[in-house]
């Protein structure tokens, strides 16, 4: 069976690294290889013949890069230091500066001592740049060049060509502030580069950190304090008030209110006691807990929560294949424009013209725009959605919602509170109303269903005792229950079920209309009928609105008949609706409806069939109750205006995602030729290399940015 593997990938500093180190792992028995050079993630499908982990690791390190697996606990990650990045910026900068104050103010005035002191000033810029050349010429020697390839060649020409000149021509112009301004201006990008990603990256990282780094664990009656990340099943804690619980338990002793808004983002604490399930990462607010663990780890809500992301900010969406496999080759492209140019300004004009546009062709060209704008984008938007409660679990699923023509809801328990009541017990005769109910309730009570527990919560409401001689308890999908009682056989369930049993069923009254019916049968003879109503979701009627408004139809599947159906679908004021239909039915109703990309919205537990055949699935649920495998999208807070939140956040991450790939291929498709020379052969002024190098640094710069802003959607 096919298998997703995960690795961390050291050393990667542009789109032609993560291009290098997919070819590398290509070549190993797998498929699906996805390299994020933002998040430093390797990801892959192992196919036949799975790789072992040190061939992955060996793959890598042949490209040149270092692989390692992933932690097994659920800890914060350790990011790298920005101290070292920001001293060797800063030596950079000084001499920089220096440099040119040498080189326009013509101190000394003699050529060669002149161009001495300006070679002498840059080896500091070299020594602080020296990561583009340690990682540029090997690169390329490999046969698999990156940006720093570009760097370090552009540069090293420049010097080279100085250095010469200084010895052949005295007193000519030389290139070292342009060497110089190029390094320093790609470490100043770079260094903002990073610090934006991390920023766009900070959503997993505030998850994990709710976890508490130590715990008081209570053995033989004292308490230890011991690393949250040593703690197993089975385990009793102590949580005292104000701190956070270190993992999913159950109260064993004492009580208190919790905070769980990092779950259900509900800010008011929910009152908690002995027997009730707490999760890993919450706060208790007040009241000391002893608290037995039964998950841990990845295995936790937190862990599972925190995966989900992780996954999803690692995929490719289908918008990125073309920007993929141009990153690929992007740095090979521009060698080869680099050489054209300077063969073409050689022969057409001069050496230092030549060396002049080729050097700005080499410096001007950004793969790393490329490369970031589409998972730099992902890692803000998903990482957003997170902490709104709004889990995306890939990039597809980024892409069809924003793109979403129709959504389709479950009735019960999604656009409705999912908490029926009795409304109406009719009795045909055979047994008064009140004994109706009563043996309902002593058969419901068997069953889970919502409509089950609404009945006998009905009975319990008029003190109506539960039967004891009920036995042969038969439940039938989609259609009711059968039991027997004192010794007669009992039908309770929709119409098909009468049908079924041959069961006549008088004409419906108005009084009916609107609820859902439970028909009662004794041995065959119609008993009489109970009416079930449920309350639409108060913010349905503003969701509903609001996806119309963005052009979205919006449909409805449900088991219950068709009068209560045709209610909510006129309140609402849905585009249609499908009424009494089995589970299994709901697949085909679907298709029926589907005309364009359609999503499904349900509880993510009975219509797990219809979220997992749908273009979208979308379970809306508790953190505890959520269906991690066949919805698409998990919205934790049971919240219909979370959906349209998450319709939101999708087109706007969607459209940041277009917006960075156009600025990235304009940028690069007119950048370059101006770096060549087209304006100067127009009678314009010629780019300088410095300032194409800032050019460079800005574009990446720019798509970070630009993704940044989705940190603070609000919808």
């Amino acid at each position: 069976m096919d298998k997703q593997r995960t690795f961390l990938v050291n050393g990667m500093h542009c789109a032609g690294c993560a291009a290098a180190v997919e070819r590398a792992v290509k070549a190993l028995p797998v498929k699906d290889v996805y390299v994020n050079f933002a998040s430093g993630r390797l990801n892959f499908v192992s196919a036949d013949g799975i790789p072992a982990d040190a061939e992955v690791i060996s793959a890598v390190k042949k490209a040149g890069f270092r692989a390692e697996l992933p932690p097994a606990a659920l800890t914060p990650v350790k990011e790298e230091s920005l101290k070292k990045d920001v001293f060797l910026l800063i030596s950079a900068l000084c001499f920089t500066v220096l440099l040119m104050v040498i080189c326009m103010g013509h101190i000394p005035a003699n050529a060669q001592l002149n161009g001495a002191m300006q070679l002498l000033c840059l080896l500091p810029v070299l020594w602080a740049g020296r990561g583009f050349f340690l990682r540029g010429f090997p690169a390329l020697f490999r046969g698999a060049p990156n940006m720093d390839s570009l760097i370090s060649c552009g540069s090293a020409a420049g010097i080279i060509y100085s250095v010469i000149l200084m010895i052949i021509h005295p007193g000519s112009h030389l290139y070292f502030d342009s060497a110089a301004m190029i390094i320093s201006l790609i470490m100043l990008g770079k260094l903002l580069e990073k610090r934006s990603r991390r920023s766009a990256s900070s959503a997993i990282r505030q998850l994990l950190e709710l976890t508490p780094p130590e715990s008081h664990l209570v053995r033989d009656g004292k308490e230890v304090d011991v690393p949250s990340a040593d703690l197993l099943p089975g385990d009793v804690v102590r949580i005292r008030p104000g701190e956070k619980i270190p993992a999913d338990g159950v109260i064993i002793e004492g009580g208190g209110f919790v905070n769980e808004s990092m779950l259900t983002g509900e800010e008011l604490p929910a009152s908690r006691s002995v027997g009730d399930k707490v999760c890993g990462g919450t706060l208790n607010v007040d009241g000391s807990l002893l608290v037995k663990v039964t998950t841990t780890g990845q295995s936790s809500i937190l862990g599972q929560i925190v995966k989900l992301i992780d996954d999803a900010q690692n995929t490719r969406p289908p918008v990125a294949a073309l920007a993929d496999k141009v990153s690929g080759i992007f740095v090979w492209i521009i060698f080869s424009v680099a050489l054209v140019t300077a063969v073409a300004w050689w022969i057409g004009g001069s050496g230092a013209q030549a060396l002049h546009f080729s050097l700005s062709v080499l410096v001007v060209a950004c793969p790393c725009a490329l490369g970031l704008a589409t998972p730099i984008a992902l890692i803000s938007g998903i990482g957003r959605g997170a902490r709104n409660g709004i889990l995306i679990k890939n990039g597809s699923a980024l892409e069809n919602a924003a793109k979403l023509q129709q959504l389709v809801f479950d009735k019960t328990g999604t656009l409705t509170a999912g908490m029926p009541m009795v409304k109406l017990v009719k009795s045909s005769g055979l047994v008064s109303a009140d004994e109706l109910l009563q043996f309902a309730a002593s058969a419901e009570c068997f069953s889970e269903h919502p409509l089950a527990r609404a009945v006998v919560s009905g009975a319990e409401e008029r003190s109506l005792p539960l039967l004891k001689d009920v036995g042969g308890f038969t439940s039938l999908a989609g259609k009711g229950i059968t039991v027997e009682i004192s010794g007669k056989l009992w039908c309770f369930g929709n119409a098909a079920l009468m049908r079924e049993y041959a069961v006549e069923i008088p004409g419906s009254s108005g009084e009916l209309s609107g609820l859902t019916l439970i028909y009662i049968a004794r041995n065959g003879e119609y008993a009489g009928v109970i009416g079930i109503g449920d309350i639409i979701r108060p913010e349905a009627y503003q969701a509903v609105k609001e996806l119309k408004d963005m052009g979205i139809g919006c449909y409805m599947l449900t088991g219950d008949n068709h009068a209560a159906a045709a209610a909510v679908a006129e309140k609402l004021a849905l585009d249609g609706f499908k009424a009494g239909l089995l589970p299994q039915e709901k697949v085909a109703a679907l298709q029926s409806l589907r005309n364009g990309i359609t999503g499904m919205v349900g509880d993510g537990i009975n219509d797990a069939p219809a979220l997992a055949a749908s273009d979208l699935g979308i379970a809306i649920g508790s953190g505890s109750d959520i269906a991690l495998e066949s919805a698409d999208v998990v919205l934790l807070r049971s919240d219909l205006s979370e959906v349209v939140q998450m319709v939101k956040l999708s087109k706007a991450t969607f459209r940041v995602i277009r917006q960075n790939l156009f600025w990235a291929f304009f940028y690069n498709i007119c950048g370059i030729p101006l770096a060549a020379g087209v304006i100067y052969l127009l009678g314009g002024a010629a780019l300088d290399p410095a300032f194409c190098a800032g050019a460079m640094a800005c574009s990446s710069l720019t798509v970070v940015l630009n993704a940044l802003r989705l940190r603070f959607f609000r919808g």
